[in-house]
This record gives structure tokens, sequence and C-alpha cells, in this order.
């Protein structure tokens, strides 16, 4: 996988939120993931379903590689849902899908296999993968996960009535008004945008040129800022 990497010098259970953006009802869609993943006499997929469900993170790591080689073999695609949905889980790890004890502590809060499902996601592309890597933009909290969240997202570039890049000017807003902003994101963003605008032939979206602007001139290196001004030229020129 090519793992998005900058450097400047420098959920196992089923969510339903997931599915209610999906075309299917939501009932059938339900009843059909948990066919696959229960009834499914593939042997292969009950060992990769068992660690994305087990709590201990290195077998979460080997599910995920398990996954990765399916991709590049070209045997894991959008239209496979019994592999796609435990994807699904992992890229929600500890933010859909919580094991809590001693009160409210979660003991599944894995970032950084979150991050690694938002990159396959990413590798997979299409629709389903869109609608999830959006659903991280709206619940996690890590930076280090939005990051190959916005990353993924342009590579997939679909952006249907600015649907991701609205998404992602608020990413991006959230970022800009902290004290120390993360530049890894910000830089994410701006290159998921500038995709997104090349694939589409432009964009004219207000709040996303206020996000640029705003990155401009924000709490961010050199270089962010530069990159910024960079995408705004080049929006510029498309319009």
């Amino acid at each position: 996988m090519k793992r998005f990497l900058i450097v400047i010098t420098v959920a196992l259970m089923l969510s339903p939120a997931v599915f209610a953006q999906q075309a299917e009802p939501a009932e059938e869609r339900r009843q059909y993931t948990i066919e696959e993943l229960y009834l499914s006499q593939d042997v292969e997929l009950q060992i990769i379903r068992s660690q994305a469900l087990s709590e201990n993170r290195e077998m979460k790591l080997l599910a995920l590689q398990s996954i990765r080689s399916m991709i590049q073999s070209g045997a894991l695609t959008e239209d496979n849902p019994s592999l796609f949905i435990v994807l699904e889980s992992l890229a929600t790890e500890g933010t859909g899908r919580r094991v809590t004890t001693g009160g409210s502590r979660v003991m599944n809060n894995y970032p950084d296999i979150r991050r690694e499902a938002a990159g396959l996601l990413g590798e997979i592309g299409g629709e389903r993968s869109k609608q999830v890597l959006l659903t991280i933009l709206r619940d996690d909290p890590e930076p280090m996960v939005l990051s190959e969240a916005v990353y993924a997202l342009g590579l997939i570039g679909i952006n249907d009535e600015n649907e991701v890049t609205n998404h992602v000017a608020r990413v991006l807003s959230r970022q800009t008004i902290q004290p120390a902003p993360d530049n890894n994101l910000a830089f994410a963003s701006l290159l998921a945008i500038e995709r997104m605008a090349v694939a589409s032939g432009g964009i004219s979206d207000p709040a996303v040129i206020d996000a640029l602007l705003e990155v401009a001139s924000g709490n961010y290196i050199r270089e962010v800022r530069l990159k910024a001004i960079d995408v705004i030229s080049r929006l510029r020129g498309r319009t």
C-alpha cells in the first residue's frame, strides 16, 4: 500500500450509521452482512473476522495485512461485502465499536489501526469507501487518522455536489482555530482538495475557498501556508 507520509523539515460491531447512506434499505443490508460473515464457509474469511474482532492489537494488524494482500491481488473490491464490513469495522475501531472498562475508559482505541484501515479504503475506492471515510472525518478525533482519511478521499476523487470537499473544508476549519493546528492534517487536506479540483475541473464552493484562505494566514508552518496559496491559485485558474 502506498502509505501517506508527509515529511516537513521539514469499528466488530456493525455500524448502522454507515449503511444508512447506502442505496439498499438498512435492514436488508444488515441481514445480508450477517449472512456473509457468520454463515460463510470461507475459512480465510473466518480467520480474518476473528482477528479483527480480537481485542489484541497485533491480531487486528494481522487482519489488516491479510486484507491488504487481498486488495493487491484484486480479490477484494467494494463489491465483496463479507470482507468490506470487516475493514469498515477496523476503520472505526474505538470510535464506532467501543469496548469500555472501569467506567468510560475505551480499551480498543487504536488510532494506528484506524489509520491503516483508512488507507486501505482509499486503495479500494468507490462510493462505499467514500462514505466510510466521511464517517471518519465526522467522528474520529485523531489527526493522524484524519490525515490518512482525507488523503484517501483525494485518491478516490468522488466529489458529487462538493460533498467531500465540504467535509474536508470543515476539518480544515476545525484545525485552523486550534492554538497548535496539525500541519500534516492540513497538508493532506490541501492535497485532497487539489486532487478533486483537478478531477472535477475546478471547485468554486465558498466554504472551501474560505477554509483555504484561513490556512494561508493561519498558525501553520511556512510550507503549509505556501501550499494553501498554491491551491488557491490553481483554483482561480480553473474558474
